[in-house]
């Protein structure tokens, strides 16, 4: 009897330890956050800011950050104002720019400040292409003193290295809904975490909370059939479960006082390194891949023998961290990523990977990451780390030169030790791709694309296609993807070496316009309880590859935690937010209203209004409830020009159409700019009850044929919304279709090769000369252009200066009156300036390709001389004179 007591003590204390039915850790929350990327950090301190008592977040490793800080992506890849942007130089067609605004403003501002104060530098790697720079473990500090008070507060508790297991779904309502989750602690699969919520955010790197619950998810490519998208392949048959953006392994690297080479890389193969390898031309030409290379950068281009590549040298200065030339740290820090094919492929896996995966799992190697366990994942970032290892000693071994110091060399360089961690190496992989919720909406590449015209290939400074009525914020990017294939030597297969390629319709060269990020693409389409964040939201997988930046992660993290205070503090399910407006509205004030939860999000994506502007928010919240007259091109808003009559009386009407009082009476003062109109119209209309949305059926609120999960209006009846066609007013158009008297003279500014035109001086950049009477006080006969764009040579062609020039003219005594037209035919071009005779004629004023500006003024010429000047002293923009007509005045 005893024996039998002791054994049944004993089993039960086993599984105590041991079984899924031991003691757990229980706590009961309001709103539950896994993953601690830079979204979930942001959702975080948002939903506490917005009063939510309870948060939990929950993280699998000690960092929080995300991409800044344990992935190690130290420059900010982001959109940062009119005429600067992350990655890219200012005419980049490919580039465009917001002002930074909410919690990711005050996280950079943050961290500049802390780079000023240590380094005497906001961006103390003066990388050549102007992205902001940090070392990832001060990034990290800067993460944590931001989310800290709300930890003291007892208000957010953080649970660090735990991953979900298992989930609690409730089934009796209309749709399952997520309960609860257990944890394990990261190297076990026992649970010893069970936390129940009335909301969870998945902001994890790999929807780990949404597999988990079950709920629907997409991976891999998207045949062009799913959501009808232009570039999408039509059929998956090149594009196995695997294939992915893929994964890179970054480094950190800081100079060191002699020579510090790290020791040669299991399987290294320098010709895994073909574009810029030490191997002869002769000796490459030889190598056949089993894949054709027929994409922009993916065939090799090869140095001389023995010389580095141009592009081996550039990694000094695009993703310099710190440059110890300039600093007071006197020491240099460079990020190492994406240079010389070290990103990491996800399908066809060399055979030493494919090996390890299949001892796992028969059939693990063609899984996709997101669905392998961590163990299985483990297999892959262990080779993507000796994949960049090999990078680094290649660097070391082969590259020997340095542009600003011949006799340094990557030798001079090791792995920072920041990371504490035993190999010095990132604790993660910067991932690009997660899993893609299935969502109440997916956004589709053709919302984010006016589908027109020859230049449909270019960014064009316009809003999107779709501007979504549930837009909670403001983006816009190329649809960006690595290299996605994998190619081998035909005569070794995946025993040897490896290049990544460029597959078919997985490129860079199609860029969305100004868009909107969609509450709907948060909610999954059937579980409720849950919300994506981070890289796991209802997007296909083109869109994706466009909206993966820093500021986009923080602005994904920010508009889901403010959709779980709403819901939580409405006690309604996301799902129902959309169509509600009045609950809509108050996820809107959240991220932009005029309160103490920090700084405004741009919701509505203007390329002029700062956070600063008095008339952000007003501004803001009347463009996202369609209560202003825009266009297309109307990408500026321009807050401090007058208020016309004309655009005052659209607002009104258009607000009307907004309120439950359409016959509400309001009264504003005359004389208003329209920044100022905006805001007193905003404070008389904000406390007034928003119009409802009238949902007429279910599954198709506007009755149009088109369910809700393929409509991205929602409630505008038919196809999407479309544009106006628009058409220039006779100040935007650069014709000269204008009254001008026969005693007027026309300048046309172009090269010397444009044939003369009827009735105009041609002036050829060239400097000022008695005999001509008229030219510039410098040579500026290189800065003349000729795009072909237009008909007229007069407005296709301009001089430029990118600082301040000054042009002259003989004229007698008098005054006249002075026309000018600035503008480019093929390219947007922002902060344009020009002074006739001392005064500002325009000001700091962008134009769009293919539009101009035209501005006329009267002056007095006292001297004999007209001075006309164009640019600005210290600009980073171009200023593009098309013509000058100068004639009497009346």
């Amino acid at each position: 009897m005893k024996k039998k007591i002791v054994l049944l003590c004993w089993l039960l204390c086993f599984f105590s330890k041991n079984s899924l039915f031991a003691q757990q850790a229980e706590e009961q929350t309001d709103l539950l956050i896994v993953g601690g990327t830079e979204s979930g950090w942001a959702a975080a301190i948002q939903a506490a800011r917005l009063g939510v008592k309870s948060i939990t977040l929950v993280l699998d490793g000690d960092w929080l950050g995300g991409q800044y800080t344990e992935q190690a992506l130290a420059c900010v890849d982001e959109n940062k104002g009119p005429g600067k942007v992350g990655w890219g130089v200012d005419w980049h067609p490919m580039k465009r720019s917001f002002h930074r605004s909410g919690l990711f403003k005050e996280l950079m501002d943050r961290i500049e400040a802390f780079n000023t104060q240590k380094y005497g530098s906001p961006m103390p790697g003066r990388p050549f292409h102007g992205p902001s720079t940090f070392r990832p473990a001060e990034a990290e500090a800067i993460f944590r003193e931001l989310l800290q008070p709300y930890i003291q507060s007892g208000q957010i508790r953080l649970i660090t290295r735990h991953y979900p297991v298992k989930a609690d779904i409730d089934r009796r309502g209309t749709h399952p809904r997520l309960t609860g989750l257990w944890f394990a602690p990261v190297g076990t699969e026992t649970p010893d975490l069970h936390v129940r919520a009335r909301l969870t955010i998945d902001a994890s790197d790999w929807g780990e909370a949404i597999q988990v619950a079950g709920a629907a998810f997409e991976i891999g490519a998207d045949p062009q059939s799913r959501y009808g998208e232009p570039s999408a392949p039509l059929t998956l048959k090149d594009y196995p479960p695997n294939e992915m953006n893929p994964i890179t392994w970054a480094m950190i690297v800081e100079e060191s006082d002699g020579d510090t080479p790290i020791p040669k890389p299991e399987r290294y193969d320098d010709r895994c390194f073909v574009r810029t390898s030490k191997l002869s031309f002769a000796e490459m030409k030889h190598l056949e891949w089993d894949r054709p290379l027929k994409k922009m950068g993916s065939i090799p281009h090869w140095p001389p023998a023995g010389q580095a590549s141009p592009r081996q040298l550039s990694v000094f200065t695009v993703r310099r961290i710190v440059d110890g030339y300039t600093s007071k740290h006197h020491k240099t820090s460079i990020l190492l990523n994406y240079m010389l094919g070290q990103d990491y492929p996800l399908e066809r896996l060399p055979h030493h990977v494919s090996e390890a995966l299949e001892a796992t799992e028969p059939g693990a190697s063609m899984k996709n990451i997101v669905l392998m366990n961590r163990r299985q994942r483990e297999i892959i970032f262990d080779d993507a780390k000796r994949h960049s290892l090999c990078l680094l000693y290649h660097l070391q071994n082969f590259v020997h030169d340095r542009a600003d110091d011949q006799t340094n060399s990557f030798r001079h360089f090791h792995l920072s030790e920041e990371f504490n961690t035993p190999d010095q190496l990132p604790p993660k992989p910067y991932i690009r791709e997660s899993l893609r919720l299935k969502a109440m909406y997916m956004m589709r590449e053709q919302d984010g694309r006016n589908m027109d015209g020859p230049t449909k290939k270019f960014a064009r400074e316009r809003f999107s296609h779709v501007m979504y009525p549930d837009g909670l914020f403001a983006w816009q990017f190329h649809y960006d993807f690595h290299r996605t294939g994998r190619t081998y030597l035909k005569s070794e297969g995946n025993r040897g070496p490896w290049i990544d390629y460029e597959k078919p319709g997985r490129n860079t060269s199609l860029v969305s316009d100004r868009s909107l990020f969609p509450l709907r693409s948060l909610v999954p389409v059937e579980m409720d309880g849950l919300l994506g964040a981070q890289k796991n939201v209802g997007y296909s997988s083109i869109v994706s590859a466009a909206i993966r930046l820093h500021d986009q992660c923080i602005a994904i993290g920010q508009a889901a935690g403010a959709t779980a205070a709403v819901s939580l503090k409405e006690q309604v399910q996301p799902r129902e937010i959309p169509y509600n407006r009045r609950q809509l509205e108050r996820v809107r004030h959240a991220l932009c209203g005029e309160s103490e939860t920090g700084m405004a999000v741009l919701i509505w994506p203007f390329r002029d209004l700062a956070p600063a502007h008095p008339a952000f928010v007003a501004v803001n919240r009347l463009a996202a409830r369609e209560a202003l007259p825009l266009k297309v091109r109307e990408v500026d808003f321009r807050p401090d020009q007058p208020a016309t009559p004309e655009w005052r009386a659209a607002t009104m009407e258009l607000t009307m159409k907004t309120l439950q009082e359409p016959d509400l009476i309001l009264s504003l003062p005359d004389n208003l700019s329209r920044g100022e109109f905006c805001q007193k119209l905003w404070s008389a209309i904000q406390g007034v009850p928003i119009r409802p949305y009238q949902r007429l059926t279910p599954d198709d609120a506007d009755g149009d044929g088109i369910a809700d999960a393929d409509d991205p209006s929602l409630f505008t009846p038919g196809e999407p919304l479309q544009w106006m066609p628009e058409k220039l007013t006779t100040d935007q158009d650069g014709l000269l279709e204008k009254n001008f008297s026969n005693r007027a003279r026309k300048f046309n500014f172009a090269g010397s090769k444009t044939p003369a035109i009827s009735g105009f001086e041609a002036d050829h950049g060239l400097p000022f000369k008695e005999s001509r009477g008229f030219g510039w006080q410098q040579d500026l006969s290189r800065n003349v252009r000729e795009r072909k764009q237009v008909p007229e040579a007069y407005r296709d062609t301009f001089i430029f200066t990118r600082s301040h020039a000054t042009w002259e003219c003989v004229l007698p005594r008098g005054s006249y009156r002075v026309t000018v037209c600035v503008g480019d035919a093929g390219h947007e071009q922002v902060g344009q300036w020009v002074t006739v005779e001392g005064n500002p004629l325009i000001e700091d004023r962008a134009t769009v390709s293919g539009a101009f500006h035209e501005q006329s003024t009267t002056v007095d010429v006292s001297d004999g001389r007209l001075t006309v000047e164009i640019g600005k002293t210290g600009s980073t923009t171009n200023t593009c004179l098309n013509w000058i007509v100068l004639e009497p005045a009346p």
